[in-house]
C-alpha cells in the first residue's frame, strides 16, 4: 500500500502554485496538458532534478513541529507522505550529482515529436506518459513493521531501477541519442541502471534517519531501533507491554479526554490489577499475580497473508522468522496508515495468551491518542453486525449505551482500536459459517475511513480454525509462539515472588525454571505453565517427582490432582479408597467429554451435545445436582466439567439464546484422556477374559463400549493420542500387555463381521455411512495392536487367509475409502510397512514409525507379482529375464475410474509415456538377485542422472541397465517400443560416453557388436542403429573387434 508523490505533496501542505510549477518542470507539463508540447521539456526535466530535491526537502524539514496537535491518524498520514517525498528526493539528489553524456540543452524534442505529442499518439508521447506516471503517480515503497528493513531497501532499489528505465527509455527516443557515440551511450545507461539506483538507496537511508529524528514512528515502521531518537523513546522494552504504552503516551497529542471516553479507558486499565485467575480456583495459602505484573511478551511470527496461504497450519509458519520484538512491531503497526485498511489477525494455540494479550493491549493504549474497545465475541450476539457487537461491548464495559459514530466523536480525534477477541469461539459456539467475517471487518474499516473515522481492528483466533474465514486483502496475521526458556524463567520469577511468603509458611520451595522446562510444551504455553505452577504449589508435587515422570505420567498426575480437588469441594468426607474411586469416575467422565469432541472431529463440544453423549454412554452422567434448593438443576455437562482449569467454557448468543460450548484449554489434555480411557478399557477386557478362563466360563470379549467409542474417527487423526496410548500400553507388565495384544487381535479378526449388540445404539456423535463404522473400528484396533506389541505381521492379522497380501489390500482399500483424507494420511504416516517373504508366501510386517523415517524401499516387483525365490519368472544361473504385465492403458483406465488423487498424480507423472511408450511402463527386466525394473523406470532414472551431473559409477550403472533393456528387454512382438528405446539409449550414449567408465564403454560396444547384429524385426538391427547414431570415436573400436571376430564391420 504505497503513496504517490502527488498525494504526498498534497498531504504535506505544499502550495498548489509552487508544487505544480516544480512538478510541471519535472514532467513537461503533464499536470497542465496545454504546455506538454512546449520547447525545452527535457532540459527542464533534468534542470529541475536539483530543484525538485530541494523542494522535497523543504516539505519534510521541520515536520515534527508542524504535526503537533494533529490526530493520531493524521500524523500517520503525514509521516507516510514525508516518507514518499524522501524516496523521490533521494533519487533526484543523486541524479542531480550525476554526469550527463551531453549538454542539457541538447536534450530537446524534435519538431515532429512535439507535434505528435499534441495528439498523444506517438511512441514519444507514450514514453512521456509512462515517465510522468513513474515520477508522480506510482506507488512509492513504504517500510512496514511486518517486513524486514532490508526488504524495503530491496523494493526501493527495484523502484529506482524502474524509474531509471523509464528515464533511459525516454531519452533513447530523442534525436540527441542518435548523435551520441557508443561510449557515451554506454556510460549513460550504466549510470542510470546501476550507479544511480544504488546511490539513491544509500541517500534514502541518510534522509530516512534524519526524518526519524523528528518523527520516531517511521523508525518503528522499519524496525530500526539503533538511532538516538528511537533509543531514547524505547529505553528497555523488556516487561509486558508497559513500555509500549509509555512510548505511545510520549508521542500522543495530549488533548483532554472526554469524561465518558476516560471511563472506558479506566475499565480497560482495571484488568491489569486483577488476578490471573478468579480467587475461588486457588489453593488455600496461595496468591495469584495480577495480570499487569504476570504478562510476559511472547515471541511471534508475522506475515501478510493472501487467499492461497495456509496460515491455519503450523507448518506454514515455519517459513517465517521468529521475532522477539512485540513492542516494536505494535508501535510500528499502530502508527502506520495501513493498520486502518485491513485487520491484524492474532493466532495461537489454546492457552497461548491471546485473550490476555488483548486485555493488556487495551489497557496500555493511551486514551489521548487511542480509543480502545475490546469485544469478547463469545459474549457478543453472533447474528449481529460488527457495529452492533462493538456498541454492546461498550455498554458491557461502562454500563452506558452509545452509538459507534458518537463514540468516535467523543474520542476527540483518538484513533479507534477495536479488539475482537475469540473469533474461534464465535465460530464454534454457534456453528454458523463465518467464512466472510474478516472480509466484513475490512469492509467496515473501509467504510469508516471514507466517513473520516479510520479504525484499527485486531481479531484473535485459535490457529486451527483461522482458515474458516477468508483473509482480507492486505491482511496481516501474527502467530504467537510458545514461551522461550527465558520467558518461562521471567514468568516464574513473578510467580515465586508473589508467593514467597505463602511458600515459606508452608515449607515449600519455589518452582525453579529448570524443573518446569523439563516438561517441554506444558511449560511453553502461558496457561499450561500456570497449571504446572498450581500443581507444584500443592506440596511441591512437580519437584518431588523430578525427572522420573514421563509425559503421559505427568498428565496423569496433573489431571488426577485437579480431579481430586474437585471431588474434595463437595464437602463430603471420603476415605482414601472412596476418594480414588471418585477421582477415577470423574476422569472417566472427562474422557467422555474428550471423546465427544474427538468423535465429531472438533476441538469443542456444545453443552446439549455433551448431555446427549453422557446420557447414552454413562448411566450416572446426567444425574441432577445434589442441592437443587441452592441452584438450578445442573446438566450432565455442568456436573462433569465443574471448574477445571483445563476446560474452557465458551458462551455466545444467537437468536436470543445463550449457547455454551466447552473445550480443553490445550488439546493434549483431551488427547491424553482419550488414550487413558481406551487403554483402561482394553486392560479391563483382558482381565475379564483371564478371569473367565480361570473359571472355565466361555471366553467372550464384551467390546460394546469400546466399539461405541472407536467407530467414528481413527485415532491416527491425533498423533499425540496414539503416542499416549502406546506409552500406557508399553508401561503394562508384560503378561498384561501380551493379553491386551491378544484381545486386540481377536477383536480385529471379527471387526468387519455383523454385530447384533444394540447397546450404546443411542450414541451417535455423527451420522456415517454403514461401512465407515466397521472400517474405522478395525483401523483403531490395528493401530493399538501394533502399539502394544511393537510390530504385527500379516499372518497374525489374517490367520486363515490363503493370500495374506490380498486380504491386507482389501482392508487397506476399505480404510482408504471410508476414512477422511486427513485420517488416511495419519494412518499411513503412523504405521510403517515392511514387505517380506515367509515360507515362500508374501507377508507384511507393521510397526510404528519412529521420528524421521527413511525413504521407502524400492518397489520389488518380484514381490508385487508374487514371484518368490525359485519362481520361473526369476532367471537362474545368471542372465536377465524379461516379462510383461498388464497394459498401461488398462492401468490408466482403472486410475481414472477410481478418481483417487494419489493414483492420478502417479498416472499424471507417467502420462508423457502413454501411447507409443505404453509397454515401457509394464515391461520388467531382472537378474533374479536385485529388484527388477521397468523400461520406463530405467529410462527416467538415466535422464535424471544425466541432468544431475551424477558420479561416473552411478551414471555407468544406469546406462548398463538401459543396455540390458536395449538388448533383451522387450517382448518379441513389441517391435516399435524396442526400437524407440534403442534409439533413445544410443543417442544418450553418443552424447554422454565421455562421462562413463571407459572399460564399461568398450564392453558395451562389444555387446552391441556381438548381440545386436541379429533379429532385425523387419527393421534395422541394434547393431545397424548403433552404426547410424554413435560417433566415429566409438565406431572405430569395432575395427579391432572385426579383425578378431571376422564379422561384418562398420566404418
Amino acid at each position: 500500500m504505497g503513496l504517490t508523490y502527488e498525494d504526498a505533496v498534497r498531504l504535506l501542505g505544499g502550495q498548489r502554485e509552487g508544487t505544480v510549477a516544480a512538478l510541471d518542470r519535472l514532467a513537461g507539463g503533464l499536470l497542465l496538458a496545454s504546455s506538454a508540447t512546449g520547447a525545452g521539456f527535457v532540459s527542464g526535466l533534468f534542470d529541475a532534478r536539483g530543484e525538485l530535491a530541494r523542494y522535497g526537502g523543504g516539505l519534510v524539514h521541520g515536520l515534527g513541529e508542524r504535526m503537533r496537535g494533529l490526530t493520531r491518524f493524521e500524523r500517520s498520514e503525514r509521516l507516510a507522505a514525508a516518507h514518499a517525498v524522501v524516496v523521490l528526493s533521494a533519487y533526484f539528489e543523486v541524479l542531480a550529482e550525476s554526469e550527463l553524456p551531453c549538454d542539457v540543452g541538447e536534450l530537446e524534442l524534435t519538431s515532429a515529436d512535439q507535434a505528435a505529442l499534441a495528439g498523444a499518439e506517438s511512441e514519444a508521447s507514450r514514453r512521456l506518459g509512462t515517465l510522468a506516471a513513474s515520477l508522480l503517480r506510482a506507488d512509492v515503497p513504504m517500510p512496514a513493521p511486518h517486513r524486514p528493513y532490508e526488504a524495503t531497501l530491496d523494493a526501493l532499489s527495484d523502484f529506482y531501477r524502474r524509474l531509471s528505465v523509464e528515464v533511459t527509455r525516454f531519452v533513447r527516443g530523442m534525436a540527441v541519442w542518435d548523435r551520441l557515440d557508443d561510449t557515451r551511450k554506454g556510460r549513460f545507461e550504466r549510470a542510470l541502471s546501476g550507479e544511480v539506483p544504488g546511490r539513491a538507496v544509500t541517500r534514502y537511508e541518510e534522509l530516512f534517519r534524519q526524518l526519524a529524528l523528528d518523527c520516531p514512528e517511521v523508525a518503528f515502521w522499519a524496525g530500526l531501533m539503533d538511532h538516538r531518537a528511537t533509543r531514547a523513546q524505547l529505553r528497555t522494552l523488556t516487561v509486558g507491554l508497559e513500555e509500549l504504552g509509555r512510548v505511545l503516551a510520549e508521542l500522543a497529542a495530549h488533548r483532554p479526554s472526554d469524561q465518558w471516553v476516560a471511563g472506558l479507558a479506566r475499565a480497560h486499565a482495571a484488568a491489569l490489577n486483577r488476578p490471573i485467575l478468579t480467587s475461588r480456583d486457588v489453593l488455600d495459602g496461595l496468591s495469584l499475580p495480577v495480570l499487569g505484573a504476570a504478562y510476559v511478551n511472547p515471541d511471534f511470527r508475522v506475515a501478510e497473508v493472501g487467499p492461497a496461504d495456509r496460515f491455519a497450519e503450523d507448518s506454514w509458519w515455519g517459513e517465517c522468522p521468529v521475532r522477539t520484538d512485540l513492542d516494536h512491531f505494535l508501535l510500528g503497526h499502530l502508527t502506520s496508515p495501513r493498520a486502518a485498511r485491513a485487520p491484524l489477525v492474532v493466532l495461537g494455540q489454546p492457552g497461548s495468551g491471546k485473550s490476555v494479550f488483548t486485555q493488556v493491549l487495551a489497557a496500555r493504549l493511551p486514551a489521548a491518542d487511542f480509543l480502545a474497545v475490546r469485544v469478547e465475541l463469545r459474549d457478543a450476539a453472533a447474528d449481529a453486525d460488527l457495529q452492533t457487537q462493538i456498541e454492546q461491548a461498550v455498554r458491557s464495559a461502562t454500563g452506558e449505551s452509545v452509538t459507534w459514530p458518537d463514540l468516535v466523536r467523543r474520542g476527540g480525534g483518538a484513533l479507534p482500536v477495536v479488539l475482537l477477541d475469540g473469533f474461534d469461539e464465535l465460530l464454534q459456539a454457534t456453528g454458523v459459517s463465518q467464512s466472510d467475517y474478516l472480509m466484513k471487518v475490512a469492509d467496515f474499516q473501509s467504510r469508516e475511513e471514507s466517513q473520516g473515522r479510520p479504525v484499527v481492528v485486531l481479531v484473535t483466533s485459535r490457529t486451527a480454525v483461522a482458515d474458516r474465514a477468508r483473509p482480507a486483502e492486505g491482511m496481516l496475521a501474527l502467530h504467537l509462539e510458545p514461551f522461550s526458556d527465558g520467558q518461562v524463567g521471567r514468568w516464574l520469577e513473578v510467580w515465586n515472588r508473589t508467593n514467597a511468603d505463602g511458600f515459606s509458611a508452608r515449607g515449600l520451595l519455589p518452582l525453579a525454571p529448570e524443573v518446569a522446562l523439563r516438561h517441554g510444551e506444558l511449560a511453553s504455553q502461558p496457561l499450561l505453565l500456570l497449571m504446572l505452577a498450581l500443581y507444584d504449589a500443592d506440596a511441591n508435587a512437580l519437584q518431588r517427582h523430578g525427572e522420573r515422570l514421563g509425559e503421559g505420567e505427568l498428565y496423569e498426575r496433573l489431571l488426577s490432582s485437579f480431579a481430586a480437588r474437585e471431588v474434595r469441594k463437595s464437602g463430603e468426607p471420603l476415605g482414601e479408597e472412596s476418594l480414588d474411586d471418585a477421582v477415577e469416575r470423574q476422569l472417566a467422565e472427562l474422557a467422555l467429554v474428550a471423546f465427544a469432541m474427538f468423535n465429531r472431529g472438533r476441538q469443542w463440544i456444545g453443552a446439549a451435545e455433551l448431555d446427549t453423549d453422557l446420557s447414552a454412554l454413562g448411566p450416572d452422567s446426567s444425574r441432577p445436582g445434589a442441592s437443587p434448593g441452592l441452584r438450578a438443576t445442573l446438566s450432565g455437562a455442568e456436573l462433569v466439567l465443574g471448574h477445571f482449569y483445563f476446560v474452557h467454557e465458551s458462551r455466545a448468543s444467537r437468536d436470543g439464546l445463550r449457547l455454551r460450548t466447552y473445550e480443553f484449554l490445550h488439546a493434549t489434555f483431551g488427547e491424553y484422556l482419550i488414550a487413558r480411557l481406551v487403554t483402561q478399557e482394553l486392560d479391563d477386557l483382558a482381565s475379564s477374559l483371564r478371569r473367565s478362563t480361570r473359571r472355565n466360563r466361555p471366553a467372550v470379549v464384551d467390546d460394546a463400549f469400546l466399539h461405541a467409542l472407536l467407530s467414528f474417527v481413527p485415532l491416527t487423526t491425533r498423533g499425540t493420542t496414539v503416542s499416549f496410548a502406546v506409552e500406557r500400553l508399553r508401561a503394562l507388565p508384560e503378561p498384561r500387555r501380551r493379553a491386551v495384544h491378544d484381545v486386540l487381535l481377536d477383536l480385529f479378526h471379527h471387526a468387519l463381521l455383523d454385530r447384533h449388540d444394540s447397546r450404546y445404539g443411542d450414541y451417535v456423535p455423527q451420522r456415517l455411512p454403514v461401512p465407515t463404522g466397521p472400517a474405522v473400528y478395525s483401523v483403531n484396533l490395528l493401530v493399538l495392536a501394533v502399539g502394544a506389541a511393537g510390530q504385527v505381521t500379516g499372518r497374525e492379522l489374517f490367520p486363515q487367509a490363503e493370500d495374506i497380501v490380498s486380504e491386507w489390500r482389501r482392508s487397506a482399500l476399505l480404510w482408504r475409502s471410508q476414512c477422511q483424507e486427513g485420517a488416511w494420511t495419519g494412518l499411513v504416516s503412523t504405521l510403517g510397512i515392511e514387505r517380506l517373504w515367509a515360507d515362500g508366501q508374501r507377508d507384511i510386517r507393521l510397526s510404528l514409525r519412529q521420528g524421521a523415517e527413511p525413504e521407502p524401499d524400492r518397489v520389488d516387483t518380484y514381490w508385487t507379482y508374487g514371484y518368490a525365490p525359485g519362481s520361473e519368472h526369476r532367471p537362474r544361473g545368471g542372465g536377465w529375464l524379461c516379462w510383461f504385465q498388464y497394459d498401461n492403458s488398462e492401468l490408466r483406465e482403472k486410475a481414472a475410474f477410481l478418481c483417487d488423487k494419489v493414483d492420478d498424480t502417479v498416472v499424471h507423472g507417467l502420462e508423457p509415456l502413454a501411447g507409443t511408450w505404453d509397454t515401457a511402463v509394464t515391461t520388467f527386466l531382472g537378474d533374479g538377485t536385485e529388484p527388477p525394473v521397468s523400461a520406463a523406470n530405467a529410462m527416467i532414472h538415466l535422464w535424471l542422472l544425466i541432468d544431475d551431473d551424477a558420479p561416473t559409477a552411478d551414471l555407468t550403472e544406469a546406462f548398463d541397465t538401459c543396455l540390458r533393456f536395449a538388448l533383451n528387454g522387450f517382448a518379441i512382438a513389441d517391435v516399435v517400443t524396442r526400437r524407440r528405446f534403442r534409439k533413445m539409449f544410443l543417442r544418450r550414449l553418443a552424447a554422454e560416453w565421455r562421462r562413463l567408465d571407459p572399460v564399461w564403454v568398450e564392453e558395451a560396444l562389444g555387446e552391441i557388436w556381438r548381440g545386436g547384429a541379429h533379429r532385425s524385426d523387419g527393421g534395422p538391427t541394434f547393431h545397424a542403429l548403433a552404426g547410424d547414431i554413435l560417433p566415429i570415436e566409438l565406431r572405430v573400436l569395432w575395427r579391432d573387434m572385426d579383425e578378431r571376430d571376422r564379422g561384418p564391420g562398420l566404418s
